[in-house]
């Protein structure tokens, strides 16, 4: 072996690398567990300790460690191993589109952007400025329009009136527009970087999802949920109001108080009841849920709510009980939708007095007491065009402090344009009040002592530490440039993830020790350097992992302990080849030499690692999430299994052969199989072409009668994991779920399915799936408590339900959203892919082989096998205790069969090249029969050790990953068969005809 000594100094260097990254995780890992011992369950006391010592520098393993640092450096988890959230996030190009045309009300533009919503609906695609732009163009020939984008009325407005001229092309106009739109959502992906980067989260992700407005955002470990998705979606807009004077608003509501008996009891009639009945107490928010939600509206338990007795406004504003002078009303939490609902009234707005024409009513953030549940009602002063006084984008800094009294309270400094303002703002309102309103929540109403020219200030607002602290990450952060929507999410509890980790390590050792055993069952001592290389090919992948930063994911794991499987092929590939040249005479060193070799097994272990990394490419280009945390460790998979099965395995048998001077290959068992199996397999290929043209009818069948049971991946909705302290019946869940989800007046029943064990299921609902928004998910998380309650241990409110906690033993485990759009963007790049990989593999092979015939029967067969998974797949839905929803992992799992199924054909189409250039007169037939029955042992051989990894996986490895491996098992199991009865069988059949127009028997040399 030439370059022996290289191939050990990489080895070496190598192994010491990775052992070097992995050291990292080893630390993070041993202080996590000091921590929990010493916590003893307890987060609080765990994050103490964590915090103690995260600075500290250690000695460890020779080298010096700091916490933080080593946890940067870790292995990265992903969700479904450490819980956390992953969201996509629209940031919305309709409103920046109007933003930029400054709010035109003219038709054509207001019909394009119209029209660009109901086609990125329809079609699912990110691109929505092409979609306006076309529109356009559209609505001005429905309109009869001459109106341009240069007018005034449009682009050409004071925005952009230095970027666009009046003679202006359309694709210039298109050109700055793009531009503009491309910047804001750069700011708003600047603004959420910012604000995840001050909320502490430990190695998040977030990216720019390209050519769209959609922006990334995982984070592992994260427990409060819903503060997160608070503060993603939260454009922060503090703004400073001028206060009305509550003695001459009281003058407006005295005239009201008549109007306002017969509005009440008008709302009492219609809605009164609904107002009451939402949860069952008024809940107080804590952190950003707190200072960010859009409406607070909370409603107590109908039993305590009289909705058959109207009250006057001014007896619902409770005047007497007025806390503070800036204040109009003092009302009770349960009463608010009612003081809405008067002061909203048209009658009501007709009976405005001139001037109060710019006023405008605000809650306040939250109540001042909460044990007394009431809110203060503000009356906000506008400027004629409905502006504040002064908005909160001129905030250079701010930070938190404590008052004189210990209160909490939050310092800002704004800028010198902010500064000038407000000085003449405050010296205007000596003696009165300023509001300080955050997305329309007054957050405080302090009044004014005396002018602040240097734009130094000062909110109080009865905040806790937490929600200063929210508010000052979210000022110094900055505010988005518009609206951004949670359009796809998945929450995963802590618990679930201990159990993908347990169940993961559990599979992927009983895995790996059947590959160990049966290498030397097989391979004798040969089949002990195999499991030396597979053991480096291990350490190689995840020291490789850790240092490019890629996340490890349940499917990942998988990738893994699949990608060692297969990559044992390679290694059976080149012992296979060096038994057959010893069954031919050579001695054990030519043998080896020449099956090393290009003139050996090299050739079809790298057409065969070539194609699965072809799988692998574009499983990461067009997957998502899981689909690519698959994809990556397999392409990382495949170039270490090729060092570490040519050279690291050789190199080991090299120096055994100097040691010992001898290696056997053989056991009695394969030594038999070798020398007296023989079958004419393309003489059983009719019965073949009949059984599989049965198959595909059946599955064809199958799917255009009883179809597939997509998951939300593919049409979109809201999917939940609950588990409960006792054994329940998914079908008596369901008809108790069906009569609260009604939309539209039709019933939406969920579809809930066991789970993992008897006291879990799968809910999946398609309620409000066109709906975005965090009010839309609040309310399908309500409704499913409400439904799911007769089974939830008494005590457990709706906060605990839908939490995600350690040491939850019933809720909410995890869950999964998807919208319409980013339903049919999967959908789409679902299809492409497989497309792209079916033609990457028939264009590779037609240059490899030079011959169509070999391409379209390799693609036919690979068609096969698609159709063949998705019928079985089809036929047997509902029918099995798991889960066979079609989703991404499915997809995942249809990419890796087409890899494997054009490995194993490759494998046989190699052999068939090379037995043509061996002997070219030899008759074709035959040459096809030798093929398959010399590479026979190796086909039995690693699909053997396939399969079982994957089943034990699949056994073993929890119910999240079950329905993938079932996937796998059905694809190489008939891949397998379709390699040599399809594949084959059809490529000979092409080939035949071609011989018989040109009257010979056998194929002419490569």
């Amino acid at each position: 072996m030439r370059g022996r000594g290289f191939v050990a100094f990489v080895s070496v260097t190598l192994s010491i690398i990775c052992l070097y990254y992995l050291s990292f995780t080893y630390y993070v890992y041993k202080v996590e567990w000091d921590a929990a011992v010493y916590a003893q369950g307890d987060f609080q006391k765990e994050q103490q300790y964590l915090d103690s010592v995260s600075k500290d520098t250690t000695q460890f393993l020779f080298l010096n460690y700091n916490y933080l640092d080593a946890k940067d450096r870790a292995l990265s988890l992903g969700l479904d191993l450490k819980g956390g959230i992953n969201v996509i996030l629209q940031v919305s190009e309709r409103d920046l589109l109007s933003n930029l045309a400054d709010g035109s009300r003219d038709l054509v533009f207001l019909a394009a952007l119209a029209s660009a919503d109901q086609k990125q609906q329809a079609t699912g695609t990110a691109d929505y400025l092409s979609l306006f732009f076309q529109a356009f163009q559209e609505q001005k020939q429905v309109y009869k329009s001459n109106v341009q984008l240069t007018s005034p009325d449009i682009f050409g407005g004071k925005f952009l009136i230095d970027q666009i001229s009046y003679n202006s092309s359309d694709q210039e106009v298109e050109k700055v527009i793009r531009q503009k739109v491309e910047t804001f959502i750069s700011t708003a992906y600047d603004v959420i970087r910012s604000r995840i980067d001050r909320f502490g989260v430990s190695q998040p992700n977030i990216q720019r999802i390209e050519r769209s407005g959609r922006i990334l955002v995982e984070l592992p470990g994260v427990k409060n949920v819903e503060r997160v998705k608070k503060l993603l979606q939260s454009t922060a807009q503090l703004q400073f109001w001028e206060v009305y004077d509550p003695k001459v608003v009281l003058l407006y509501f005295q005239t009201l108080d008549k109007l306002s008996v017969g509005v009440s009891a008008q709302g009492n009639k219609t809605s009164g009841k609904a107002d009451a009945t939402e949860t069952e107490g008024a809940i107080e928010k804590s952190g950003v849920e707190a200072l960010l939600e859009k409406k607070k509206i909370s409603k107590k338990n109908s039993a305590e709510v009289s909705a058959t007795s109207p009250r006057s406004l001014l007896a619902l504003l409770h005047l007497s009980n007025r806390r503070h002078e800036n204040t109009v009303g003092w009302v009770d939490v349960r009463d608010t939708a009612r003081v809405d609902r008067i002061l909203n009234d048209p009658r009501a707005q007709e009976l405005l007095p001139s001037h109060l024409r710019t006023i405008k009513f605000l809650w306040a953030i939250k109540p001042y007491e909460s044990k007394n549940n009431f809110l203060e009602l503000y009356a906000i002063r506008t400027d004629p065009e409905g502006k504040p006084a002064l908005s909160g984008d001129v905030i250079i800094s701010a930070h938190k402090s404590f008052g004189q009294f210990n209160q909490v309270v939050v310092n800002m400094q704004m800028n010198v344009e902010g500064s000038r303002i407000w000085k003449r703002v405050t010296e205007k309102n000596i003696g009165k009040s300023i509001a300080v309103v955050l997305d329309d929540l007054v957050c405080t109403a302090p009044s004014v002592n005396t002018v602040i020219p240097n734009g130094r200030s000062e909110i109080s607002g009865n905040f806790t530490v937490q929600e200063a602290d929210d508010l000052v990450n979210i000022l110094n952060a900055g505010k988005l440039p518009t609206s951004a929507r949670i359009i796809q999410a998945e929450i995963v509890g802590p618990s679930l993830g201990q159990e993908a980790i347990r169940s993961g390590l559990i599979s992927s050792l009983i895995a790996l020790g059947f590959v160990f055993v049966w290498m030397i069952f097989y391979y004798m001592m040969a089949g002990v350097y195999a499991n030396f290389a597979l053991v480096f090919n291990l350490l190689f992948i995840f020291g490789i992992l850790i240092s490019f930063g890629a996340v490890l994911t349940l499917p990942g794991i998988a990738g893994i302990v699949l990608t060692l499987a297969m990559a044992v092929d390679a290694n059976i590939l080149l012992y296979e080849r060096v038994k057959e040249e010893l069954y031919k005479g050579k001695v054990l060193r030519r043998a080896i030499d020449e099956s090393y070799s290009f003139k050996g097994a090299l050739p079809s272990i790298v057409d065969g690692q070539l194609t699965t990394f072809l799988t692998g490419i574009i499983l990461f280009i067009f997957g998502k999430g899981p689909i690519q945390g698959f994809a990556t460790t397999l392409i990382i998979g495949i170039f270490t299994s090729i060092f570490s099965a040519i050279w690291l395995a050789r190199w080991f048998i090299e120096w055994h052969f100097e040691q010992c001077k001898g290696l056997s290959f053989f056991s009695r068992i394969t030594e038999y199989f070798l020398k007296n199996f023989r079958w004419n397999f393309l003489s059983r290929r009719k019965y073949a072409y009949i059984f599989s043209l049965i198959l595909m009818v059946v599955s064809l069948i199958s799917l255009f009668t009883r179809g597939l049971n997509l998951g939300v991946d593919f049409v979109g909705g809201r999917t939940y994991v609950v588990h409960f302290d006792r054994s329940v019946t998914p079908e008596k869940i369901a008809t108790d779920l069906a009569p609260i989800f009604i939309e539209n007046g039709v019933s939406s029943p969920p579809e809930v399915k066991t789970f993992g064990g008897v006291d879990q299921v799968k809910i999946t609902t398609k309620y409000k799936v066109d709906q975005d928004g965090s009010q839309v998910d609040e309310e399908v998380v309500k409704k499913l408590y409400m439904g799911l309650k007769l089974y939830l241990p008494a005590g457990v409110s709706l906060e605990q339900f839908k939490n995600v906690q350690d040491g939850r033993t019933v809720g909410v485990l995890s869950s999964v959203k998807v919208g319409p759009t980013v339903a049919k963007d999967i959908t789409k790049g679902a299809f492409w892919a497989i497309l792209f990989s079916l033609l990457g593999i028939f264009i590779y092979i037609l240059i490899r082989f030079r011959r169509w015939q070999f391409s379209l029967g390799a693609v036919i067969s690979l068609l096969h096998d698609s159709i063949v998974v998705l019928g079985v797949f089809s036929l047997c839905y509902g029918l099995l205790p798991f889960s066979l929803e079609i989703d991404q992992a499915f997809i995942a799992a249809i990419l890796t069969v087409i890899g494997y199924s054009i490995n194993d054909t490759v494998i046989v189409y190699d052999r068939i090249r090379e037995y043509v250039y061996e002997n070219p007169q030899r008759p074709f037939r035959q040459v096809v029969n030798q093929a398959i029955s010399s590479t026979l042992s190796r086909t039995v051989n690693t699909s053997l050790i396939t399969i079982f990894v994957v089943f034990v996986i699949f056994l073993f490895g929890g119910e999240t990953i079950r329905g993938f491996m079932f996937a796998l098992l059905v694809g190489i199991g008939f891949g397998i068969y379709s390699s040599v009865f399809v594949a084959t069988a059809l490529m000979y059949d092409f080939v035949k005809k071609i011989l018989k127009k040109t009257g010979k028997d056998h194929l002419e040399k490569y």
